[in-house]
């Protein structure tokens, strides 16, 4: 009886040992927040000056910004086939990120889709309030504090975009996405965060 006692405790240490283990391995999202990060900005940014700076070569920008996101779909799947075969052990914290960024993305196509007549205005809104909210629960979740900063910061600046003009909407967005996505990614890779 003792034996069988001292076998269930064991059993039960190694399943516990084995828990804290996959809680504490370090994700690779910060590659995802880095290379969607760039991609967003840089699209943003590049539409603020297409607006606020017209010309025929801010046009040809503007009808070229469109395949960075085939580029970030690109990287972002080579990145995900490089951790599957890195990975021996999937962090806990993998299936947060990817209900979370999958409830985001199906909430950013519907405000955009929900009115299709003011999509940018929408697309610009949405990622604030839905990338803010995003990276607000992931950083308490996982105590990293980048994230809770950025997301605040990413939903508060969404109260202005009803009241500025289509080029400041771009740049603030802009700005959304580099508090949310570019600094927390670069944060992440760049310290001994489990994230």
């Amino acid at each position: 009886m003792n034996q069988e006692k001292f076998k269930t405790e064991d059993s039960l240490a190694i399943i516990e040992q084995s828990l804290k283990q996959a809680a504490n391995q370090k994700t690779g999202a910060a590659n995802y927040y880095i290379i969607w990060g760039t991609v967003l900005f840089i699209v943003l940014i590049g539409n603020f000056f297409v607006i606020r700076f017209p010309s025929d070569l801010s046009a040809s920008i503007a009808n070229a910004l469109p395949m960075l996101f085939a580029v970030g779909g690109i990287l972002s799947f080579l990145q995900s086939r490089k951790d599957d075969k890195n990975e021996t052990v999937v962090p806990l914290n993998e299936k947060l990120y990817m209900y979370a960024w999958v409830g985001a993305s199906i909430g950013l196509g519907a405000i955009c889709f929900s009115n299709p007549s003011d999509i940018l205005n929408g697309f610009c809104l949405g990622i604030l309030l839905m990338f803010g909210l995003v990276n607000f629960i992931i950083g308490g979740m996982t105590k990293f504090y980048p994230l809770i900063i950025g997301g605040a910061v990413s939903m508060v600046l969404a109260v202005f975009i009803p009241n500025v003009t289509m080029d400041y909407k771009f740049l603030i967005t802009a700005i959304g996405v580099l508090s949310t996505c570019l600094i927390p990614g670069l944060l992440m890779k760049n310290t001994k965060a489990i994230v």
